[in-house]
């Protein structure tokens, strides 16, 4: 029987905070519908009902059908899973949901992005898109670039770097082999400099900047986070590159007539202070974002996303809220160092023990299938009254953690 209160959470590889999303949902007088393309999920125990849809192959049609094959009528739709999010607009759109705007469309693709920035004079960095086939190398006039998937590069996947049209043909190569040769890729002048990140909700066509980081030890050669991410920025140059690229993806945001959404946007800011966009993410940050805005700004951004989802208007939502907030913090995240599943590791309460620790994660069980993306299983943060302490207490922990992948 048809339940008015039905939401469905969209997963693919597991991914999407299904069990948390289900909770929340759940705790609002809702019920959690899970849609995703394992028939065994995990998750599918902790929802109300379960949809299975080939995302691959599966048309609109079909998966509406299955949603009523199921008896399920949607009432929303709650998606943290970026190669979902056409999917997501789509679904939106028949059933007339939040989520469904036409210009939300362009933020389905980095290449939209970068145009749409170009256009109304917010951005000025060179790129080229196309299939991964037919994409013309001969247009792209200044090295080195960076090369990825235009849709679902979520954890840095199958991103790449080159020096010259040589190599960059040989990226390109890389990637027919990999996600096939009709897949749409962008080509963008490399932004030589610091990466940062901001998250905050757009509320009322307004972008509210909350929680800021500076990632100051970027991993640049396999562009994936690593080392210590700083809240606030300690460099002032990024301080201002945040508040410049806020306003950017702010206006950005308005012109394209979009509702509410939390987003999570990465910059790059150069030497001489300029700076670029690298994406915009419709989402709250992975990992430890989440723990960590909570911490600094007293705002949980995935209770925020949901409920945005479910169309309530969030006034006064920000009224406690403490952008950038008075406490330094640094998240250190663990990358898996090959493929297999994780047989042991040093436990997140070992090391809440090294003073200055205050919170961490820890993926058991956590399987590898590819190296060519960011497989983070463990995340540690730290509290300090300075940077130097901040990089004393991460030495610290990384002479304690310990793990094997097998």
């Amino acid at each position: 029987m048809a339940d008015e209160r039905d939401v469905l959470i969209y997963s693919k590889r597991f991914e999407g905070g299904v069990r948390l999303v289900s909770r929340m949902l759940s705790e609002m007088g809702r019920r959690p519908i899970l849609v995703s393309d394992e028939p065994e999920d995990v998750n599918r125990d902790h929802c109300a009902a379960h949809v299975v849809v080939d995302w691959e192959t599966a048309s609109l049609e079909e998966l509406v059908t299955a949603v009523e094959a199921a008896g399920v009528v949607p009432t929303a739709v709650v998606n943290f899973v970026e190669s979902l999010i056409s999917w997501q607009v789509r679904t939106a759109r028949h059933y007339g949901l939040e989520g469904g705007e036409n210009g939300r469309e362009v933020l389905l693709s980095k290449a939209r992005v970068r145009a749409a920035m170009t256009d109304r004079g917010l951005s000025s960095l060179p790129f080229v898109a196309g299939t991964v086939s037919s994409l013309d190398v001969d247009a792209v006039t200044s090295y080195p670039v960076i090369v990825k998937p235009d849709q679902d590069s979520g954890g840095s996947r199958l991103v790449r770097r080159a020096k010259d049209a040589v190599e960059l043909r040989s990226r390109l190569k890389e990637l027919a082999d990999s996600v096939g040769p009709d897949t749409d890729a962008i080509v963008e002048q490399y932004i030589d400099g610091v990466e940062f990140s901001v998250d905050g909700p757009v509320l009322d066509g307004r972008f509210h900047p909350l929680f800021e980081v500076e990632k100051t030890e970027h991993d640049n050669l396999r562009h994936h986070d690593a080392g210590l991410l700083i809240s606030p920025p300690p460099s002032a140059h990024v301080r201002q590159a945040v508040r410049e690229l806020s306003e950017r993806v702010g206006a950005l945001y308005a012109s394209l007539g979009l509702g509410s959404s939390w987003l999570h946007v990465e910059g790059r800011v150069r030497a001489d202070g300029t700076c670029e966009l690298v994406e915009i993410n419709p989402r709250p940050g992975g990992r430890m974002y989440r723990a960590a805005t909570q911490r600094v700004c007293g705002v949980d951004p995935i209770d925020m996303s949901v409920r945005m989802a479910l169309g309530e208007h969030l006034d006064g939502a920000l009224a406690g809220a403490t952008p950038g907030g008075t406490e330094l913090l640094a998240m250190l995240p663990f990358e898996a160092d090959r493929v297999g599943t994780l047989a042991s590791a040093t436990s997140v309460e070992e090391l809440k023990r090294i003073p200055g620790v205050v919170d961490g994660y820890l993926f058991e069980n956590f399987r590898v299938v590819t190296m060519d993306r960011e497989n983070f299983f463990a995340e540690a943060m730290i509290t300090a009254d300075s940077v130097a302490g901040l990089h004393e207490i991460a030495e610290q922990v990384r002479s304690v953690f310990t793990f094997a992948f097998e």
